[in-house]
């Protein structure tokens, strides 16, 4: 099994957290028979079923592919295009969207990448250590970033009280700043 190989599945520990926080897990959109034994998902797709091209809903676990490009999809709309961030776009707009109850989502700690400004209006879990992932061959093993759980739902509290023992608990309390459309001339009156 290669290093770049997106089968890096989620310890049962931060799972049965998940599932502690949400009472359930309804889908997991990235996943595959190996890594729903220790998930429990009442529904989960396959990357052949492609989880984007599906309906999600109820109580979701995500750990997203976090390949580089959305090549092995085959929609030229995407290509370039980091999973990860399709992924978490989805999640985020079907939870707006009502069709999500609430989730859990494990993603890379880079607070730098632009994807990452979506997830601060929840609560984000950072990890104090890195995240020891299974793999289908070999032994557990870590990824070269840190991780944080994002909680998407009305138990804010309960995800703190939860995760609170894997790491420090963070949510964004300013208004991000809005990009100025053009500058003006000191002499120019907005009408």
């Amino acid at each position: 099994m290669s290093e770049k190989s997106n089968e890096w599945y989620t310890p049962a520990k931060y799972i049965e957290a998940a599932r502690t926080v949400m009472g359930s897990i309804d889908l997991d959109p990235a996943s595959c028979e190996l890594a729903n034994r220790t998930v429990k998902a009442a529904r989960y797709y396959s990357k052949e079923e492609n989880g984007l091209a599906q309906a999600w809903y109820g109580n979701v676990w995500l750990n997203p592919p976090f390949g580089t490009t959305m090549q092995q999809f085959g929609n030229s709309a995407w290509q370039g295009q980091s999973i990860a961030s399709l992924f978490m776009g989805k999640l985020i707009e079907e939870y707006h969207k009502g069709t999500v109850t609430q989730a859990v989502l494990l993603a890379k700690a880079d607070p730098k990448q632009n994807w990452f400004s979506r997830l601060w209006e929840f609560p984000i879990c950072f990890a104090y250590d890195r995240v020891y992932f299974n793999r289908p061959i070999g032994e557990p093993c870590r990824h070269q970033f840190g991780t944080c759980f994002v909680y998407l739902g009305p138990h804010e509290s309960r995800f703190i009280d939860i995760f609170s023992q894997f790491g420090r608990i963070a949510k964004a309390i300013d208004t991000p700043r809005q990009p100025v459309a053009s500058p003006r001339e000191l002499w120019e009156v907005a009408v």
